[in-house]
Formats: structure tokens, sequence, C-alpha cells
């Protein structure tokens, strides 16, 4: 079993995340919370998408990862989500007013507008506007958050200067019975700019695309420390660009089962099968796989979360054949307040984002969170590293050579809140692609800066 392609340079940015993360969780807890309006509550702990919880245990493993929520996030339209809901759900205790609106509009450049090896700047303007509703009640927790934006770019070559974004986060808990707990997690998105926090197709921009990622989970409690998660997670990809289209379009569906065993208070050991099918809509790129995984999750106190998975994945594909890989995924979260941080890691085959490949084995390690240096100045920050590994094909009269790919996406966005309704932001996004292949690198600036309104 071997990690083929995975640089020491990625080993070396997943542990200085990693030191990092402890170091502004160490600073957190010595900071109080902060608040911006009366009653509104602190946001919800970043969670992994891979678990969710168990019932009545007290090892929960996390829901589904936090949709990307700062401007730093959608470039095109940048969209900051409210944080004005009460963190206490089970007691149906929230702010007066449920429903939230929030619009911003802001102004920067570009110096690449179409991710290419010879950039073209442009200075550019957006507006956007957000919608989020919470509820909750001893038996039922939910959220709702939906928005829209629109980017203007001054001076874009091609047809349109304009750039159309939407997205919907929908999440629900019930309690149906004291041992049985139904969950659920829906995103829906519609965007231009590429996604760096998941593997959903190329990582420029290659046109507007519609995705959704899902997740429905049964957690049943069948002893104080046995219970199951069993789930199913379906996927979208659809390119609106038909060159794209013919070799990404795909359906996505994956059932798993967990195992948990709560061996402490605070620790669950975890046994995980996932069998995970994939189908193109033109490609004959179509694939099962099977997960065999172990791990645990640990609860270090109620604010800092460990869930960690690894094992074998074999995979059969119309394309590239039958393959066996590690697979390792982990996530460490932490929320405190009106900050919080995600640091997450994963090891696997991914679907190639290159039509003449048939197998990428990819590396990928993030960090996403919030900070408030007081109760008026706050930060949001993110950084995302992928090293891809695309293998060399030869089969079927196609042949296609091997190259190594790697990614840097780094961004931050510093709010201050003038009042209890104004604010104004400012922010700065780069990102940098480095390739074997000739044509595909490119870097990228992005600055902007605008103020909001929120209700």
């Amino acid at each position: 079993m071997k990690f083929r392609g995975l640089p020491k340079f990625g080993i070396l940015a997943a542990l200085s995340l990693f030191s990092l993360s402890l170091h502004l969780i160490r600073a957190q807890e010595s900071v109080p919370s902060v608040i911006e309006k009366p009653g509104a509550a602190p946001a919800q702990p970043p969670v992994n998408a891979e678990t969710s919880p168990a019932p009545e245990s007290s090892v929960e493993a996390p829901a589904p990862a936090p949709r990307k929520t700062s401007t730093v996030e959608t470039r095109s339209a940048p969209i900051e989500k409210s944080e004005s809901a009460d963190e206490d759900f089970g007691i149906g205790r929230f702010s007066n007013f449920p429903v939230h609106l929030a619009a911003f509009v802001q102004a920067g450049f570009d110096d690449n507008v179409l991710t290419t090896n010879n950039g073209h700047g442009s200075s550019f303007t957006s507006a956007n506007v957000v919608l989020t509703y919470q509820f909750g009640s001893p038996r039922t927790k939910l959220t709702l958050s939906t928005g829209a934006g629109l980017t203007y770019y001054f001076d874009r070559p091609g047809n349109s200067s304009f750039d159309e974004n939407a997205f919907l986060d929908f999440t629900l808990s019930q309690k149906a019975t004291p041992r049985l707990t139904l969950g659920a997690n829906l995103h829906l998105a519609y965007q231009v700019e590429p996604d760096f926090g998941y593997n959903i197709g190329p990582d420029r921009r290659s046109g507007n695309y519609f995705y959704t990622q899902d997740k429905f989970t049964a957690a049943y409690l069948w002893t104080p420390r046995f219970s199951t998660v069993t789930s199913y997670t379906p996927g979208i990809v659809r390119y609106d660009r038909s060159a794209i289209a013919a070799f990404e379009d795909r359906f996505e569906n994956t059932l798993g089962n967990e195992f948990r065993f709560l061996v402490q208070p605070a620790t669950a050991l975890v046994a995980e099968y996932r069998y995970e099918i994939i189908s193109y809509d033109s490609a004959a790129r179509d694939s099962t796989t099977h997960f065999v995984l172990g791990g645990f999750d640990h609860n270090f106190n109620p604010r800092l979360l460990l869930a960690m998975r690894g094992g074998e994945q074999f995979r059969s594909s119309d394309f590239g054949g039958d393959h066996t890989d590690p697979y390792f995924e982990g996530n460490l979260s932490y929320a405190f307040g009106h900050n919080s941080i995600s640091f997450t890691n994963r090891y696997s085959i991914e679907e190639p984002n290159v039509s003449t490949t048939a197998i990428r084995n990819t590396f990928r390690t993030g960090l996403v969170g919030k900070y408030g240096f007081t109760p008026k100045f706050s930060s949001s920050f993110s950084f995302y590293y992928q090293h891809s590994d695309n293998q060399a094909f030869n089969s079927g009269g196609i042949t296609s050579p091997g190259f190594l790919e790697q990614s840097v996406d780094l961004g931050f966005a510093l709010r201050y809140a003038i009042t209890r309704v104004w604010s104004v932001q400012a922010g700065y996004n780069h990102t940098q692609i480095i390739s074997d292949l000739a044509g595909r690198d490119y870097s990228r600036n992005r600055y902007f800066a605008g103020a909001g309104l929120t209700f």
C-alpha cells in the first residue's frame, strides 16, 4: 500500500495548518464571545461531511461540513451569511424574529478574470442578498439559508460581462423517537467560480455550473453504548458549457453505514462501510467504489471535536479498470461564541477533471474559520491545498501522459460593524495552480471592499 505522488510539501502544509489551528484554538479560549446583536447566538461548530450524530450518545459524530460562508469563499458574488440565530436549539429559544435578510455591495479588481496563464485583469462590482431562517424545538432543529448575487466586470473579454450565482442550504434534524434520529443536509449551488473545498470539476473558470451535495441519515441507539448511522449521499454536477459537460456531468450516489461503540464518555470507535456509484451522462467513465474504513470520534470538550477515518477503497471503472488505494479523512473542528475553525484532510481517488485521465489520487487539506477581535471587528479566513497525481493511461487507442498538479487557494476578509445594521468589509484572495502540463498553470489575485446591510 503506497501513497502515490504525495509530496513533502503537502505533509508539511497539513502539519503546519494543524499547528496553526491548535494555536488559534488556544487563543480563542482566552477571548470572550463576540456578540454583535443583543439576543444573537454563537454560530454552530463546523463539522465533518462524512459522519453524522448517533442519538443519546455523549459522543456525537460531526454533521455535514459547513458550507463556505464568508466573502472569502464566493468570489464572483461574495455572499456573507447572517449569524443572528440563537445557538440553543434544544429548548426552542431563538431571537424574536427567526427570519433575517442581508444585502451587500462590493467593488474590486481581479488580475486574471479568465484564469489563464496569460491573465487579463479587470475591475468589477457585485451585489448580493442572503435570506436565513432558523427554528428549534426539543425534537426538531431546522436551518435554511439562501442567496443570490450578480457580478459585473468592466473589462472582461468574451460575450458576457456578468456572472450569476445562487445557493441554497438546508439542514433538518428530527428526533423521531428516543432512540431514532433522522437528519437531512442539502446544499445546492449555481456558480461560475471553481470550488477548491470539494471535487466538483476543473479548478479554473469553465462557465456556469450547477451542483448539489446532500446527505440523509438515520441514527439509531441500540444500547447505551452501541449505535448505527445509515446514510444516503446523492450528488449532481451539471455544466452549461457543452465541451465541459461532455466529460464532467454526472450523478453520484453513496450508501453508507457506521457501527459506533462508545468506549469512553468522550470517545467512540467507528467501523464504516460505503458503496459509491458514479454514472456519467455522456462519457464512458462510470465507476463503483467500496470503502472499508475504521476510526474514531473524540470530544475533547463541548467545543472541540476530532473525527478520523482510514482504510481501503476498491474502485472499478469503465475507463480506468480496477484499482485499490488507501483512503484517509480527518476533521478537527472548534467553535467558541462567534469564533470557529475547521481543519480537514483527505487522501483518496477522485474523479478526474481532465477528459483523458482515468485515475487521479488526490490529497486535500483545508483550514477555514472566523475570529472576532472585538464585538465590532471580526475576520474570516480560508486556506486550501491540493496535490493530484493524474496517472498515465494507455488503452483502446487512447494515450494520456501522467502528470502532477498542485493548487493553493487562500483568502481573508475583515469586517467592521458600524452599527447593528450597517457594516463595511474588505478582503483578498489568491489562487495558484502549478502543473506539469504546459498551459495549465495560472496565478490569480483578487481585491475587494464594500458595505453591508443586515436586518
